[in-house]
């Protein structure tokens, strides 16, 4: 019986071990609980305000500048530049346009204003341009010419395409490795058309 006897202790040594380790997280999970619960109600908790102060007594005008003459509006021989913008491209153009230093000796950024202005990868759009094109054009050009088939009035398209100002390789760009002038250069001239375009 001295074997049946250690293997009843070895049993009852790991139902008791079992029931301990079931106990802690037990314990565990219910302080989890408990700090899961107070950081849900600090979270919803009504903010504390600060105590108000007081109105501060009212004060009586003074008129000691009342008859003084009133301070001088500097006038100046150059008219105001204004702009009128009719949808939200030309909006965004037109900060970036005006935003942009007219400074020659100020670096060109990438993420400046000015470098809204620039299209350094035309290509990246090219594809997604021409299809957009080619969709509008098709029903005009299959309208116009009848008798055509479909390869024919695709080419038609695409020698059009080429030409098209739609077409962001015919827009104004610079080389991915473009000196700071020609950049700047480029810039200038894109403010130069937007202004013009959009001025009133």
């Amino acid at each position: 019986g001295a074997k049946d006897n250690s293997k009843q202790q070895e049993a009852e040594a790991k139902r008791a071990e079992k029931e301990a380790r079931r106990r802690e997280a037990q314990l565990q999970l219910e302080a989890e609980t408990k700090e899961i619960a107070r950081s849900q109600a600090a979270k919803t908790a009504p903010p504390k305000l600060a105590p108000k102060k007081k109105p501060a007594a009212p004060t009586t005008p003074s008129f000691d500048n009342a008859l003084a003459p009133p301070p001088a509006v500097v006038q100046s021989d150059e008219p105001v530049e204004s702009f009128a913008a009719h949808n939200i491209d030309d909006a965004l153009d037109l900060i970036h346009a005006v935003a942009a230093p007219d400074d020659d000796k100020a670096p060109v950024s990438r993420h400046a204003p000015a470098a809204a202005l620039i299209d350094r990868h035309p290509e990246r759009r090219a594809r997604t341009a021409y299809h957009l094109y080619e969709e509008r054009e098709i029903e005009r050009l299959k309208a116009e010419n009848p008798g055509l088939r479909l390869t024919q009035i695709k080419d038609l398209i695409y020698k059009a395409w080429q030409k098209s100002p739609e077409n962001p390789l015919n827009q104004s760009q610079v080389a991915h490795n473009a000196t700071q002038e020609e950049v700047k250069a480029v810039i200038k001239t894109q403010k130069k058309a937007l202004k013009d375009r959009l001025r009133v």
